[in-house]
């Protein structure tokens, strides 16, 4: 079959893949000469729905080689990651001696952030001045050829778009049964605290590929309660990374003696009590979400 016109369930996915394009293109560009905090965050939040958007591809059609069109991406979001995970930790820090006053004496926690940064910048812009942004535009002429593809398969543009809106929600729905799955556990462990906020994030960012297939009012519903519950995971997990990096600095012999041990002990206490907050808040909101009900809204 033949495509005379641009679908409009084909025409929302381009549109939302040149979104991603050059947003991915503009914080690349900023990233790659000044490492700052804000354009790394954006970098990798628009490659995280770069992939969610890839992936929804791959769950239409079977035509799409998603290994091959994310595997030189995921080097790039790779390689920004230790940049961000010791941004975030730095902050973290600096808001908690905010709170607390300035006697406290972690110098040596501190100075492992910034090395691991400053080695994460030099690897990271190393990879910048080879990395083709090309791939982006490469990807998309790969989806349309899978997504023509598919189309030859059916004898109407009717049955196509039909089959194409089919397959995208029946995607979603996937998403979200495995949420369900993990709401149905007797019990979640922290492996599965990781695993659902991965999930949530890519279930948010399908829905709002998708986000004309659904009525305004559920739509809403639905991305609100989504980020209700991967942002107090992402808390929960800066937090276990903060508090997994202070208990590495305290049984490093070479560090010591560290300056103020008591220092440390403080810190780990307060970041226990602020990681059982955000993970009693993870639950409460968990246990209340049904997304199948709020489709029907």
């Amino acid at each position: 079959m033949v495509v005379q016109e641009e679908l409009g369930i084909i025409k929302s996915f381009r549109d939302y893949y040149n979104e991603r394009d050059v947003a991915v293109t503009k914080h690349f560009m900023r990233a790659a000469e000044i490492v700052d905090e804000e354009s790394i965050h954006e970098l990798r939040v628009e490659i995280k729905k770069t992939r969610a958007f890839l992936e929804l591809i791959k769950g239409v059609t079977p035509y799409f080689d998603l290994k091959k069109a994310y595997s030189p991406i995921r080097t790039l979001f790779k390689m920004a990651a230790p940049i961000r995970d010791s941004q975030v930790l730095q902050t973290m820090t600096r808001e908690y001696i905010a709170e607390v006053g300035l006697n406290v004496n972690i110098s040596e926690y501190f100075n492992l952030l910034k090395q691991k940064e400053m080695a994460g910048k030099k690897d990271f812009i190393k990879l910048c001045k080879k990395f083709d942004l090309t791939i982006f535009k490469k990807n998309w002429a790969s989806v349309e050829k899978a997504l023509g593809s598919l189309a030859k398969s059916v004898r109407s543009e009717a049955c196509y778009e039909n089959r194409l809106i089919t397959y995208s929600k029946d995607y979603i729905i996937s998403l979200f049964d495995t949420l369900s799955d993990k709401q149905n556990q007797a019990e979640l462990k922290e492996e599965d605290f990781h695993d659902i906020r991965i999930l949530c994030k890519k279930s948010r960012y399908t829905l709002e590929i998708l986000s004309s297939l659904f009525e305004p009012n559920s739509f809403e519903l639905l991305n609100s309660s989504l980020k209700s519950i991967h942002q107090p995971l992402g808390d929960w997990h800066d937090t276990d990374e903060a508090i997994n990096l202070l208990n590495r600095v305290l049984s490093y012999q070479s560090l010591r003696p560290l300056f103020c041990e008591s220092s440390y002990n403080d810190m780990l206490q307060s970041f226990s009590v602020r990681k059982q907050h955000f993970n009693d808040l993870f639950l409460e909101r968990f246990k209340k979400l049904n997304l199948k009900e709020m489709m029907r809204k």
